[in-house]
């Protein structure tokens, strides 16, 4: 479902004061006077998919019409069906979408396999590829043409816990899990199915301390419960249903948390970060040329960049956005500390399909 957001009511007259002019941007921002933005005026409206989250379908169209008086039709939906979309449009001889933000794997396996996007080095401003604004004192491109920037990055969800059932002092490891008392009582969304589950499996195969053999204990001889539904999994686990869970999504353990569930993050000797949802990238072929480049440019730039964090609740990779207020301090990755990156470009077109084939070859596939 695509949102459009407008200043205008149906008669033509303004809707609010705040939509009368465009706000006051950032000066590392699209300046909303600049020719950049008169020019994306006249194609009258931007494109962008991203995930089906209620926050960012509501608040990004409104935050980026305020900022420049230009309409952002927003399409919420998953990776694999945006795909999908793409692959038909494009047999057909269609562009319809301008600016993506997705999923890391299908960023990479899909859409640049495919040559669907276009690099990045043309559309963002010098500032915005500079190191400075970044942290880590780099420019965060996945890939080696520089067609995908992470704009999110965060830790994981690790080993969540019912706090009815465990003793949060009982788990400081990932090897605490093969304890003989959890056999059999460990849910985990199963590695198999799509989406970040898999990307344990890559962490413990690229640790020197854990390996394939540790996967196989974890994941075929402890005997863990095969989940799918996240939402789920977090309901049953605060239910009492099994006491630890694996691979449970962000937002359901953190509106548990909230509820006053008896939930808990734990935090193991390995953790790895990843960006979610928080890959940009800009078409091959956009139907709004220049719309396109404002948008990309607000979402890597200080303003548009809070605007979409806060809006899906991430970390930015910028240095001077600050995370959401409301955001767990565990999930902030921290300076000198050594995490797996989920979403380094060789894990994403090597590990994963590396990870995939050990579990497969322990529980068969799905």
């Amino acid at each position: 479902m695509a949102l459009s957001a407008t200043a205008c009511g149906g008669d033509g007259s303004v809707a609010t004061d705040a939509a009368k002019a465009p706000a006051e941007a950032s000066s590392q921002c699209p300046d909303p006077s600049g020719e950049l933005v008169a020019q994306a005026k006249k194609e009258g409206k931007v494109v962008m998919s991203g995930p089906p989250t209620d926050t960012v379908r509501r608040q990004l169209p409104e935050a980026f019409q305020k900022a420049y008086g230009i309409s952002l039709d927003y399409i919420g939906t998953s990776g694999k069906d945006n795909a999908a979309r793409l692959d038909a449009e494009r047999k057909a001889g269609l562009y319809s979408q301008d600016v993506f933000v997705g999923g890391a794997d299908t960023m990479a396996n899909t859409y640049h396999a495919q040559n669907w996007i276009a690099p990045l080095t043309g559309v963002l401003t010098p500032e915005e590829l500079a190191t400075e604004p970044w942290r880590g004192g780099t420019v965060p491109f996945v890939d080696q043409d520089k067609k995908i920037l992470s704009i999110s990055r965060y830790i994981s969800v690790p080993i969540v816990i019912n706090t009815d059932k465990v003793d949060p002092d009982e788990i400081t490891t990932w090897k605490d899990l093969l304890d003989p008392k959890w056999k059999g009582k460990i849910a985990t969304i199963d590695p198999r199915s799509p989406g970040g589950a898999i990307y344990n499996v890559g962490m413990f195969q690229a640790s020197p301390e854990y390996g394939d053999a540790f996967v196989k204990q974890l994941y075929k001889d402890q005997k863990p419960i095969l989940i799918t539904d996240s939402r789920q999994g977090t309901d049953d686990l605060a239910r009492g249903k099994y006491p630890i869970a694996l691979g449970l999504g962000q937002l359901d353990v953190d509106t548990a948390a909230d509820d006053g569930l008896p939930v808990e993050v734990v935090m193991p000797d390995l953790l790895q970060t990843t960006s979610g949802f928080g890959f940009l990238a800009v078409s091959d072929k956009p139907p709004h040329p220049e719309a396109s480049k404002v948008l990309a440019q607000w979402l890597a730039c200080p303003d548009g960049n809070k605007a979409w964090n806060d809006a899906y609740g991430s970390i930015s990779t910028r240095t001077d956005v600050e995370p959401p207020e409301n955001l767990p301090e565990w999930q902030v990755p921290k300076d000198g500390v050594e995490y797996f990156d989920a979403n380094s470009w060789e894990f994403l077109t090597k590990g994963v399909k590396d990870a995939t084939d050990l579990i497969n070859s322990l529980i068969g596939t799905n």
